[in-house]
C-alpha cells in the first residue's frame, strides 16, 4: 500500500522567511518586458509572473522564492496588508502546487503574485482565484519539461 496520502497530509504549511523574493534585480527582472524567459498566468482578480532561474541565484537553497503585490486600487496600508495577508495565507496553502517540481532539481521558481482586483473583491478573489492561477502555471512549467 502506498504512503502518498500520508506524506501529502503530513506536510507543513508553512512559509520560512526564505521563501520570500526580496532581491530588488530578481524582482525587476519579472516585470522588465524586454525579457522572453518571464511567463505570466492571469485568472480572476489575480496575476502570477514566474521564471525559472539557478539555485545559486537567490542566495537560499529553496526551490521557489516569491513576493506579493496589492495592487495600485488598495488605496491605505490597512487595505494593502490586508491584501497581501490574504494573498500570503492562500499560496500557503496551496504552495506544494509550484514548489514540488522544483524540490529535487538544480533550477529555482521566483514567482511575483500580483491582485489586480478591487478590496471589496479580495476576500472572495483571492480564494477562488489564486489556486487555480497556481494550477495552470504549474501546467505550463510541466509543458516546459517536456
Amino acid at each position: 500500500m502506498s504512503d502518498v496520502p500520508d506524506r501529502v497530509e503530513q506536510r507543513r504549511l508553512t512559509f520560512p522567511p526564505s521563501y520570500r523574493l526580496k532581491r530588488r534585480h530578481l524582482i525587476r527582472s519579472l516585470f522588465d518586458r524586454t525579457r522572453d524567459d518571464v511567463r505570466t498566468v492571469a485568472e480572476g482578480c489575480v496575476r502570477l509572473l514566474y521564471r525559472v532561474v539557478d539555485r545559486a541565484v537567490l542566495g537560499h537553497d529553496v526551490p521557489l522564492q516569491v513576493g506579493f503585490a496589492p495592487g495600485p486600487r488598495a488605496e491605505s496600508g490597512v487595505e494593502r496588508n490586508r491584501i497581501r495577508r490574504l494573498l500570503r495565507e492562500v499560496y500557503r496553502v496551496h504552495q506544494y502546487t509550484l514548489v514540488d517540481p522544483f524540490v529535487c532539481g538544480p533550477e529555482a521558481l521566483i514567482v511575483m503574485i500580483l491582485f489586480r482586483g478591487s478590496p471589496e473583491q479580495a476576500d472572495d478573489g483571492i480564494g477562488r482565484d489564486l489556486p487555480s492561477a497556481l494550477r495552470r502555471a504549474a501546467a505550463s512549467l510541466d509543458e516546459r519539461a517536456d
